[in-house]
């Protein structure tokens, strides 16, 4: 019996296109809603002893944070820690504090950071062995109160503290508030260079985070063999939302967390954070009002129950254990399996696959390939890469602003979605105008395998992700094949999961990189829809009326793209001022730290392009004005110290003068061949330039007669003449000439990480 096109008789005598347009339909509020698995649970009004209390955590975390910036080395931070000291003297611990300078600079020594840290530091449990290390950071950027980044981190284990202190863990618990993390992870780098003082071996460790205000905690980087980590991880009681393919994607971004340090330093732990709210992110309104509490229990709820998790298992498979893919289903299920068996498993859902391609019958034999069909799904992903690119081209075109979704992306997501839709519904009539379902379905399976299984093999965390609804599409596909009139109902099974999968990854990664890639938004919505075009079906009749429809759809999220407001208060734009004074030309400018088409029109008409130069080390093209130059404080370098070293070398050493300064930086030329610098007494190389310079900063108080010694190894060839270094001091706020300026900034633009800047740049020769 032909089982093709079964869709429900009455729709089909009301209207052809009706089924088709329920079948979108649903797919359009599937997608606009994939956030809804990963909205959090209300705050808790009564809990159990043993239960994490959100309200008291908030309580904690207001008394220790008062609203203002708190920087490191600064005297905000200073004010911050005595309180963060009285609160955990309340809890009955006994808090330290050690100061120490720290340097943290990336692989190559391009670009080093320094400063004094002042980590602060309690234990809890008893016993021998190495410790549980709970971290998070207490100082902030110097533009935000950071009760995101990191005051979540702060609360949750404060309120953790409390609970190891009614049961004490039989295990060492160290828990470490570091300083310095907005820095350069310097209250890590300074653990980690002087662990023996805390008195304690490092076993696991979790870091908690924020790069929002809302959103649930996700559980996105490991340590590495990580089996029994994250099983462990898992048993924390509490909605699990994590998977293995996020975590393989964020460790090959240049991105870094204090966990970052003590994995380099060959420890293990995972890092657990919350992402939505990006736009408050490193700005003032990262504030108490904005935090969560529905994040901040959650969160909670995750970490006391992942360390009461460690502290209960076995660590010995930290460092010779397996490997493991994992993930959650709709943030309620989580599974796990070994790398290898993830990878066979979905070596067999491919074979399956492929033999759908050719179905065999009831009665023998096997069918015809299909290959229009077969071309329908990889032509899909082409086309729905190339047209999310192009519609952000054209709208670029059309638009001044850079990130012109930001205020409202589900316009723009609307548009790329739309058009993914509108293409697989032009594929079935013109590219596979007679498909069977069964075809349909194995060609969109077949090559959504493909996919998963080249990602896969390149990162083994993908398999995961990929895995679970292969297997929900080989149980539909043999359902179907052996009940063919429940074959509609076997395919929105396998339609579901594979929606309930990617759906939230999706919203997952519009909220953490943006709409940037539309063209991987395109190709990654094409290769789902790709297998739920079997639900559709052929398109021969109603196929106008569809189209209509979905052209209409595409045509209606590029208009609001176009019409909407770029940036909103609640998605403000990110916008900074800097006064420049170059000492040598006696010349000064006001620089917006934007593109000058995202600029409000009130700043805009203030400033010109194309004028004034940008200065060193900013991106070209930037709207400035010109400033009266008024001789304002500087920073200099002094040389105190030039010894000649073997082989060539010579060892320098300079004072760096910058009254009242928030940060020094050094640009050193390449041709200075800098190879090491030392600060602090503790040394960092320095190897490779970065557009032909290395960049050294002292951040903080102490930047104002700091000493650095350098070591340089200039070749046998090289140039008598010694190049320029640039000398640079960076000074909180603007002068009283560009204020005002600055306060024509609306609403919808606030200032982030360290606001509203002035730097003298000076160069001079050593």
């Amino acid at each position: 019996m032909n089982t093709d096109d079964q869709a429900p008789l009455l729709a089909r005598k009301r209207s052809p296109a009706l089924w088709p347009l329920a079948v979108f339909a649903v797919l359009f509020v599937a997608f606009f809603f994939r956030d809804a698995t990963l909205a959090l649970d209300p705050v808790r009004t009564t809990q159990a002893e043993d239960q994490f209390d959100t309200d008291r955590a908030l309580d904690r975390l207001s008394r220790v944070l008062d609203g203002a910036p708190h920087p490191v080395d600064s005297d905000a931070l200073d004010t911050t820690r005595s309180r963060l000291l009285r609160e955990i003297t309340s809890l009955g611990y006994r808090p330290q504090v050690i100061a120490q300078n720290a340097c943290h600079g990336t692989i190559t020594g391009s670009s080093i950071r320094c400063a004094l840290v002042q980590n602060v530091f309690f234990k809890a449990g008893s016993g021998d062995g190495p410790a549980l290390v709970l971290t998070a950071h207490y100082d902030s950027v110097e533009a935000s109160p950071g009760f995101g980044d990191d005051g979540i981190g702060l609360g949750v284990w404060l309120e953790t503290a409390h609970h190891f202190k009614q049961q004490p863990p039989a295990r060492p618990v160290l828990f470490l508030l570091t300083d310095g993390e907005e820095a350069a992870l310097l209250g890590a780098q300074a653990f980690v260079d002087s662990k023996e003082k805390y008195g304690v071996t490092v076993g696991r460790i979790i870091n908690l985070e924020a790069r929002g205000v809302r959103g649930p905690a996700m559980m996105f980087e490991t340590g590495h063999p990580n089996a029994g980590i994250v099983s462990d991880w898992s048993k924390s009681g509490a909605r699990p939302v994590a998977n293995s393919m996020m975590t393989a994607v964020y460790e090959l971004l240049p991105n870094s967390t204090d966990l970052t340090v003590h994995l380099d330093d060959k420890s293990t732990g995972i890092n657990i954070a919350i992402a939505d709210g990006f736009n408050f992110y490193h700005t003032s309104h990262d504030n108490l009002a904005r935090l969560s509490p529905t994040s901040v229990q959650h969160m909670g709820d995750q970490a006391l129950g992942a360390a009461r998790a460690f502290l209960a298992s076995d660590w010995s498979g930290d460092v010779n254990g397996g490997e493991i893919a994992y993930s959650d289903i709709g943030a309620r299920l989580f599974v796990a399996l070994p790398q290898i068996f993830s990878l066979v498993l979905l070596g067999l859902c491919f074979a399956v696959a492929a033999m759908l391609l050719v179905r065999p019958s009831r009665d023998g034999g096997w069918r015809k390939l299909d290959w229009r069909s077969l071309a329908l799904p990889p032509t899909l992903y082409a086309a729905a890469g190339l047209l999310a690119f192009l519609a952000g081209q054209v709208i670029a075109l059309i638009r001044p602003e850079p990130s012109f979704w930001n205020a409202h992306p589900q316009a723009f997501n609307m548009a790329i979605f739309a058009g993914a839709t509108l293409l697989g519904a032009l594929g079935l009539s013109f590219l596979a105008p007679n498909a069977r379902r069964e075809t349909l379905f194995a060609s969109g399976w077949f090559w959504f395998l493909i996919i998963g299984m080249g990602l896969s093999i390149a990162v083994p965390g993908c398999s995961m992700l990929f895995l679970i609804p292969s297997v929900v599409f080989v149980l539909a596909g043999g359902a179907a094949w052996l009940y063919p009139r429940h074959q509609l109902i076997a395919y929105g099974v396998a339609s579901a999961m594979l929606a309930l999968m990617f759906f939230p990854v999706l919203y997952l990664l519009d909220v953490m990189m943006g709409l940037g890639l539309a063209a991987m938004f395109g190709v990654v919505e094409a290769m789902v829809l790709a297998p739920m075009l079997a639900m559709v079906g052929n398109l021969r009749e109603g196929r106008r009326t569809v189209l209509a429809a979905l052209g209409a759809a595409f045509v209606a999220g590029l208009a609001a793209t176009l019409l909407a407001p770029a940036y909103s208060v609640e998605r403000p734009l990110a916008l900074n001022f800097s006064a420049q004074y170059d000492m040598d030309k006696s010349s000064a400018a006001l620089f917006a730290g934007v593109r000058p088409g995202a600029l409000p029109k009130a700043v805009r008409d203030q400033l010109t392009v194309g004028q004034i130069p940008s200065p060193i080390g900013s991106p070209p093209g930037l709207a400035a004005k010109p400033l009266a130059f008024t001789s304002p404080p500087h920073a200099t370098a002094t040389l105190i110290g030039d010894l000649p070293a073997a082989g060539g070398k010579r060892i320098i050493r300079l004072k760096m003068s910058a009254p009242g300064a928030r940060t020094v930086r050094l640009r050193i030329p390449a041709g200075a061949y800098p190879a090491q610098m030392i600060y602090g007494g503790r040394p960092t190389a320095m190897v490779e330039p970065l557009s032909g310079y290395f960049t050294v900063e002292i951040v903080g108080r102490a930047c104002d007669g700091a000493e650095l010694e350098f070591t340089l190894t200039p070749p046998a060839n090289a140039p008598a003449a010694r190049p320029d270094w640039v000398v640079q001091g960076i000074w909180p706020g603007l002068p009283p000439e560009a204020r005002p300026l600055a306060d024509a900034r609306p609403d919808t633009a606030i200032p982030i990480q360290m606001g509203d800047v002035t730097i003298t740049t000076k160069k001079q020769q050593f």
